[in-house]
């Protein structure tokens, strides 16, 4: 039998009354620390599988060799630092049909970063849009 009051049990969520008050407010722990990396969790599926085995652990993975991909069983589970980005063109060229950027986030479940499409390019980045990084359209 379950002595876990929630759903996790792990971590600080396993402790309560004042061994939880006194971790939570801790000093070191009302600290936001910056982070340069992303995350990117994507709903397993064919196509799915190919961006992932062929582009970002295949032809591009001297473009990114932070990357970091977990089998997390019906989820892909990728950190990086920086960026990632997934061309849905390349990803065409691979399937010998079209798949589109919004064909692509149709399995994006969920992301750690600021995440922005252009053209057919999806890109996930821990920059500043405007700030860190000049705005581009797709005419540039």
């Amino acid at each position: 039998m379950s002595v876990s009051s929630n759903a996790y049990g792990a971590g600080i969520m396993a402790k309560t009354g004042k061994a939880f008050a006194d971790e939570y407010f801790a000093e070191e722990n009302q600290v936001v620390h910056e982070s340069n990396e992303v995350v990117l969790v994507l709903k397993k599926s064919d196509e799915i599988n190919i961006v992932v085995d062929e582009i970002l652990l295949g032809d591009r993975k001297a473009d990114n060799p932070t990357l970091v991909v977990e089998d997390r069983a019906g989820y892909w589970w990728l950190k990086a630092t920086g960026k990632i980005e997934v061309d849905c063109e390349e990803v065409s060229e691979l399937l010998g049909r079209h798949f589109s950027v919004y064909d692509f986030l149709v399995d994006v479940s969920s992301t750690i970063g600021r995440a922005f499409t252009l053209g057919e390019k999806f890109t996930i980045t821990s920059e500043l849009m405007g700030l860190d990084r000049q705005l581009e359209d797709l005419k540039s």
